[in-house]
């Protein structure tokens, strides 16, 4: 794709065709549209056909068998917990100026949490996914999640990405007829190109651009101003595309668990085919006055009748299902799809007595695997802040810098209250025994130190209570009964 580095537009439009032809067809694309179909409940189940011998010994598809084919949607919830488990809570930056503070909620908005929900969806379900930063009709940086599937990073011969080529289909109607048309973007660190396609024709630049190629960010001025004037621009300084990685070899979370969830759902499917089909018997035949077995199927199936000969015979015959033998298989594959899955098992109830210790070791592994995403998520953000801090200077001549934000992420996790409300009493219950022992003791040391040991006890300003006491001797003071724990109205030192 060196074709893509040039600087004519006329070999740009030429390999644009063939890069996106050969993006569909590379083994990463297969690998995302897979996670994506699972992530969307299209599982492999789904196509899933039954065949037996016929009576001329020929291979042929059983119509007439029961074929229940219901796709169990583990990837949806790993993906989705895992998303929650971070984002739940609103990804907070700050500092310690106020005034930067105040402009930093102009771009962290519900939108801007929407986009870090949806680019960890993505990256997980395909195993990379874009986020490009755009500049709104009120001249305010916002960003978007670009489809990584109609994304095409272009390299240059260190391996470097130089520019970033993105596309995507739109159909019309033109001349009474439906015509594809294929928009295609190419964009480095200063401008972008704009070119269109209809059908399977070749490529060509945009008409309908005022300006191509033009800087990332086109201001159109409604005034008299010369034509160079009125639609100046002004670039990023970067190209304005991330690429959010799943993980170092950039897998979906769907590679380490497709065999388990695949063999959960033939074993689901295949134990409702036996129960339907087997729910009242094996009719063992002699005699049969039929065309073939195949007929005799169908007869039993839709007439729950069949006719036999002279001297024929029917007689019935029970069939045990291995229910159990399913059962435990379909349990084994559920621990172990949430086991390297790196999932929580919500169903999970143990012995009942479920402490917040007990809850922390079953997030062991989710927590694991939203570690490695937080760090390349934290990438974006900061990425993203350079461009944050950029617009703002831009836009209200400040001269704040990237180092003075703060990024906080904090983790949403089921806990027990009433283990939190025990642990509270218990700590309750020691404070005011140490007070007792404190108070019982005072009498042998000096009132400050008991003071102070008073208020760092109860987190208080060691020397905002002492101005309070001024010169009322303290160590003779009623002393408040919730230090003590009991129901005098003082206790002496």
């Amino acid at each position: 794709m060196i074709e893509l580095l040039s600087d004519s537009p006329t070999t740009i439009a030429g390999a644009i065709r063939n890069a996106i032809t050969n993006n569909i067809s590379t083994k990463a694309r297969q690998r995302a549209e897979e996670g994506v179909r699972y992530y969307n409940f299209e599982h492999d189940i789904l196509k899933n056909r039954i065949f037996y011998v016929d009576d001329n010994n020929n291979l042929a598809e059983d119509k007439y068998a029961s074929n229940v084919k219901i796709p169990h949607s583990f990837l949806n919830e790993l993906i989705d917990q895992k998303t929650q488990y971070l984002l739940s809570n609103p990804v907070d930056v700050s500092s310690d100026d106020d005034e930067l503070n105040d402009y930093l909620k102009e771009y962290y908005t519900d939108d801007m949490q929407l986009t870090l929900q949806e680019l960890v969806e993505g990256a997980s379900q395909k195993g990379f996914e874009y986020a490009y930063a755009r500049t709104t009709s009120e001249d305010k940086l916002m960003f978007q999640v670009a489809d990584s599937l109609q994304v095409i990073p272009v390299y240059d011969s260190d391996n470097n990405v130089q520019r970033i080529l993105r596309y995507y289909t739109d159909t019309i109607v033109k001349d009474r007829k439906q015509v594809k048309l294929t928009f295609a973007e190419l964009y480095d660190a200063e401008k972008v190109w704009f070119f269109v396609a209809e059908d399977s024709k070749a490529f060509k630049l945009d008409p309908s651009q005022p300006v191509n190629p033009r800087s990332h960010v086109l201001a159109i001025a409604d005034n008299e101003q010369t034509d160079e004037q009125r639609l100046a621009g002004r670039s990023y300084g970067v190209i304005p595309f991330y690429r959010l990685s799943n993980n170092k070899a950039e897998r979906t979370d769907l590679e380490p668990i497709k065999a388990l969830i695949d063999d959960y759902d033939l074993m689901d499917a295949f134990m409702s085919n036996n129960l339907q089909d087997f729910a009242d018997a094996i009719y063992v035949v002699k005699g049969f006055q039929g065309d073939d077995l195949s007929t005799l199927r169908q007869n039993i199936k839709a007439k729950k009748s069949i006719g036999v000969g002279e001297g024929g015979d029917v007689s019935i015959q029970t069939v045990n299902i291995p229910t159990e033998a399913r059962k435990t298989k379909l349990e084994l594959d559920r621990e172990n799809i949430y086991k390297f899955g790196f999932g929580y098992d919500s169903s999970q109830v143990g012995d009942g007595n479920v402490t917040n210790v007990v809850i922390k070791g079953r997030y062991t592994l989710l927590n694991m695997k939203a570690n490695k995403t937080e760090v390349r998520l934290r990438s974006f953000i900061a990425w993203a802040n350079k461009l944050i801090i950029d617009d703002i200077n831009r836009r209200y001549n400040k001269k704040f810098d990237v180092k003075q934000l703060t990024v906080t992420i904090t983790r949403e996790m089921l806990i027990n209250e009433n283990d939190l409300a025990n642990n509270d009493k218990v700590r309750a219950e020691t404070r005011s025994t140490d007070m007792q022992t404190l108070l019982a003791v005072a009498p042998r040391l000096d009132d400050e130190t008991v003071l102070k040991q008073i208020t760092d006890a109860y987190d208080l300003d060691f020397e905002e209570v002492k101005a309070k006491l001024g010169e009322q001797d303290y160590s003779q003071a009623p002393v408040p009964k919730e230090l003590t724990g009991g129901e005098d109205d003082g206790a002496e030192g």
